[in-house]
């Protein structure tokens, strides 16, 4: 069975130019809450990638 991919938040990642060192945290962090359900886990992915809250992180450091 192939892998179902129901947000294609990585596309979206790209497209607003989020470091790949923050997706790997944001998707570490929602793997966390939502360990077993795959839809879940990539709306919130895409919800917090979408929220320009990373950007913060990247001022910082």
């Amino acid at each position: 069975m192939e892998k179902i991919e129901y947000f294609d938040y990585k596309k979206v990642a790209r497209e607003m130019k989020v470091p790949d060192r923050i997706l790997k945290e944001i998707e570490n962090e929602v793997k966390k809450e939502f360990p077993s359900d795959r839809m879940m886990y990539e709306l919130h992915v895409l919800r917090a990638i979408r929220s320009k809250y990373w950007q913060k992180e990247c001022q910082v450091k």
